[in-house]
């Protein structure tokens, strides 16, 4: 049995010796009948003898992750009762770990808080967003002025408290290493982005959605990220942010690059000397070119019926069966020209392949075709 103090030879309940990583040993006589009867007569790892999520606790707790509570309860390994723990620093190092095993199932006002507390912690560990939690050691004085409560945030010692695998993973932690004991500022740096969004943070009353930052993964790679932050506030002092990260860099990427070939698009099109008109499936036009917009005097076309430019009868629901055709050949309309009411026009029509139904119109107006022989209209 490890060595103890003598006073805890005759205290009733099992007291409990914690080293890192994660093992306990009897350090009474209490102590050393429950492990006994549990087949761990020598000790064992804590989670022979806790519940995973107390385990856990413990380990981080033996491990400095965690502050030593004052008590916690936690549940045993195949003991239905809960039991209530108390936590203790030994001298060199490690945790005297008292349990004080329940009789009786806990009241209803405390189960169901222990179970909400388990299926949560459950839910983000599983969950596929980052969630992070941040501790300040030195909690940040909120009664200061806006830009020392802003350089309490990013120099005031603090530590990750409980953040889930997709966290690691977004940041890129290597797998032997626990994100938990980084460094905050290593995947938080002090930068003017940064700072601007906890100045944001506390103009809006600690609770702050969609901010983006530029935070760094695990080998220093920038990485721009959207948050959610809410806070834990005790006596004007900010004990403590958590909140949710995304990666909208590859987002911002993609939509930089949409916007580009948008661009390209729209300069193409405004060269091209034919009108083009792009219709909904309900037959309202989406967008025009310049010359479409020439050819029918004006650019108040976004919007409206094509119906309502055609002097032709049920013009779109023609234009409907020729994309159904496939066809290369030209449908023929007459649209209302400002000085031409019945101008007649010829459309090439085809359907966009991927997402809602939009037709694409490709016009230009009938030409009159003389005749080589006579020169007579055709």
């Amino acid at each position: 049995m490890t060595h103890s103090p003598p006073a805890f030879a005759d205290l009733p309940l099992p007291v409990l010796a914690l080293a890192a990583p994660g093992t306990a040993r009897a350090a009474n006589p209490a102590a050393a009948l429950w492990l006994a009867a549990r087949g761990l007569a020598a000790g064992g790892a804590l989670s022979d003898l806790f519940a995973a999520e107390a385990a856990d606790r413990l380990a981080a707790i033996c491990a400095g992750r965690e502050p030593a509570p004052q008590g916690f309860v936690a549940r045993l390994q195949a003991e239905e009762l809960p039991a209530a723990l108390h936590c203790a620093p030994r001298d060199g190092g490690g945790l005297w770990l008292f349990v004080l095993r329940l009789t009786e199932p806990l009241p209803a006002a405390f189960a169901e808080p222990l179970d909400r507390l388990e299926i949560l912690s459950q839910m983000i560990d599983a969950a596929r967003d980052a969630c992070w939690c941040i501790d300040f050691l030195d909690p940040v004085d909120l009664r200061r002025p806006e830009d020392e409560i802003v350089d309490q945030v990013f120099r005031n010692r603090a530590r990750w408290r409980a953040c889930n695998d997709a966290m690691a993973a977004l940041y890129a932690v290597p797998a032997d290493q626990d994100f938990n004991t980084q460094p905050v500022s290593r995947y938080f740096p002090e930068t003017p982005v940064n700072r601007a969004m906890i100045r944001d943070l506390v103009r809006m009353g600690y609770r702050l959605d969609g901010a983006q930052a530029i935070d760094q993964r695990h080998d220093g790679t920038p990485m721009l990220v959207e948050n959610d932050f809410r806070a834990l506030i005790r006596d004007d002092q900010l004990i403590r942010l958590w909140g949710t990260t995304r990666d909208i860099g590859p987002s911002r990427a993609r939509e930089r690059a949409i916007s580009a070939e948008a661009e390209v698009m729209r300069d193409i099109l405004g060269a091209v000397p034919d009108p083009i008109f792009v219709l909904s499936e309900a037959g309202l036009v989406l967008a025009t070119n310049a010359a479409a917009e020439r050819a029918l005097g004006g650019s108040g076309l976004l919007g409206a019926p094509f119906d309502s430019l055609a002097a032709t009868r049920q013009a779109f629901a023609r234009l409907c069966s020729a994309a159904l055709e496939d066809s290369e050949a030209e449908t023929e309309l007459a649209l209302r020209e400002p000085d031409h009411p019945r101008a007649a026009w010829l459309f090439r029509v085809t359907l966009m392949p991927e997402g809602p139904r939009r037709y694409v119109l490709r016009g230009r107006r009938k030409t009159a075709r003389r005749r080589a022989s006579a020169g007579e209209p055709a």
